[in-house]
């Protein structure tokens, strides 16, 4: 059995949802929880460290893996949260940017729940790691929980209205880890014809990565 240790923000009622569906009989997943930040990224380094650590020691002992289940603002303290828990953790955005790389994915179409700031934040981020960004575009969303009620029409409805961008991609990225996308990743890869990537669905190519356990990722092609 492969155990996941999963830290989550408090809000995010969609992580673990999504694992759950597109994880193997083989894999079970323990999640604690952590206080979202009120700016979506922790503004006190110390607190933060210290939050980890109090995170990360409930979940040592029963996980071969750990997840740091956040998107936004996550890359700006990547040093703290590896600091804490070692190389076996998983960041999300990371684990896109290693995906991306290892399948050749040059120009990536970005779709975010997003507000327009957060969205040109995300942008900016992937440019500077060498990535084209064939197109972008956000939802326009601010909390948590109206995120997680994103459906696939609004989603599809995203793509259709910037179709002229989203042809020109190799691959369709749909950022944060609070909208559940698990059901809708395979019925917008057949729709579009190209990869579709989640964060989540980039967290479990990841753990197959760091485990060795083949595992089918949705809207990828098999490994």
């Amino acid at each position: 059995m492969i155990r996941v240790g999963m830290i989550v923000p408090a809000n995010n009622v969609a992580l673990e949802y999504d694992m759950y569906r597109m994880a193997p009989e083989n894999m079970s997943f323990h999640s604690t929880r952590m206080r979202p930040s009120r700016n979506c990224e922790p503004d006190d380094p110390v607190k933060f460290r210290n939050d980890l650590k109090q995170a990360y020691s409930l979940l040592r002992r029963s996980s071969n893996v750990i997840v740091y289940g956040r998107t936004f603002g996550t890359h700006k303290n990547a040093d703290i949260i590896r600091e804490v828990f070692g190389r076996n953790v998983i960041i999300p955005e990371e684990a896109v940017i290693e995906y991306l790389q290892e399948s050749g994915s040059k120009y990536m179409w970005l779709g975010t729940p997003y507000i327009k700031e957060r969205t040109d934040e995300e942008k900016e981020y992937f440019s500077k790691k060498g990535f084209h960004i064939a197109g972008s575009y956000g939802l326009n969303k601010i909390y948590a929980l109206d995120i997680a009620r994103t459906s696939l029409e609004e989603i599809r409805c995203m793509l259709d209205k910037n179709i002229g961008t989203v042809e020109k991609s190799d691959l369709i990225y749909i950022s944060c880890t609070a909208m559940p996308t698990s059901k809708i990743l395979d019925k917008l890869s057949s729709i579009y014809g190209k990869p579709v990537l989640s964060e989540n669905s980039a967290i479990l190519w990841k753990i197959s990565r760091i485990t060795g356990n083949p595992i089918r990722i949705p809207g990828l092609q098999d490994i």
